[in-house]
């Protein structure tokens, strides 16, 4: 069966149908850019008037405008569906959103020009990456209310949260990534890897690091690499599905596909500023 795929970029979304990436609707939007589905809506953040749209997910047509944010770059909905998170990297804040409404709920500063965020799998806590403060900001989902730091390495550009541990990717001083791990038990560890920093998920259970041409299983005690294969160009997003792996590589803006048993990374469209499989 099947699997759709909406991207933006190019001033449009576009609707892309695997595992053929047979091109679907496309809808014009001025500065289209983050992207979050979840249920029956895709949000779509604008960077020309900080505004976030809502659309139907399976129409592809506009339900809602909102006031939204300076440079929204990442947007999460809570396990419910009735908030949305956006990450405002030019206000350094994380601002929440009724998700039905656009009402804005709450915000609160976070890093300096924070990059991206993750959610636990409670729902309770959310990760942020502080971009240039060299650090991790956990927050409450319901406050916002920052209840830890933790340093890195340098510049920190990616986090995830898997079982209770604390992830994140880092410049460090050699141009390469590290890996910061912090344990339930309190245990702190780091890894090296080469290349620079990409994305960093946690996927089904798995840890994922993407650097400069590489994607890495990372063993979720941080201490070693399980398993890496090849990439094209940095990957800034990682997705998982019954087609095979999928990667956003930022750098040319272009969306690949590595099919399941092929070990080839097959290009399915450019111009992209960011992707979601749609629910």
């Amino acid at each position: 069966m099947g699997e759709r795929i909406v991207v933006s970029g190019g001033e449009a979304l576009r609707e892309l149908c695997l595992p053929q990436a047979q091109a679907g609707r496309r809808i014009a939007l001025e500065g289209a850019g983050a992207l979050c589905a979840a249920g029956n809506a895709l949000y779509v953040a604008s960077r020309w008037g900080d505004t976030i749209w809502r659309f139907d997910a399976k129409k592809l047509i506009p339900t809602g405008l909102f006031a939204g944010g300076p440079g929204v770059c990442r947007m999460l909905t809570s396990p419910s569906g009735n908030r949305l998170y956006a990450l405002c990297a030019e206000a350094d804040s994380v601002l929440m959103l009724d998700a039905q409404s656009g009402a804005p709920l709450m915000i609160n500063r976070v890093g300096v020009g924070p990059c991206a965020m993750a959610m636990d799998e409670s729902g309770q806590m959310i990760a942020v990456a502080g971009g240039g403060d060299g650090e991790i900001a956990l927050i409450e989902t319901d406050t916002l209310r920052v209840v830890r730091r933790l340093q890195t390495e340098g510049m920190t550009l990616s986090t995830a949260l898997l079982h209770g541990g604390i992830y994140a990717l880092s410049l460090n001083e050699a141009m390469n990534t590290t890996l910061t791990a912090v344990l339930p038990s309190g245990a702190r560890r780091t890894l090296r890897l080469q290349g620079m920093p990409g994305a960093l998920e946690a996927i089904d259970g798995q840890l994922v690091a993407a650097t400069h041409e590489q994607l890495s299983m990372i063993a979720s005690d941080g201490s070693k690499v399980l398993a890496s294969c090849d990439v094209s160009g940095r990957a800034g997003k990682i997705w998982h599905s019954g087609m095979g792996w999928m990667i956003l590589d930022t750098w040319s803006e272009s969306l690949y596909l590595r099919g399941r048993g092929t070990g080839c990374w097959r290009l399915l469209t450019e111009q992209v500023s960011d992707a979601v499989r749609m629910p």
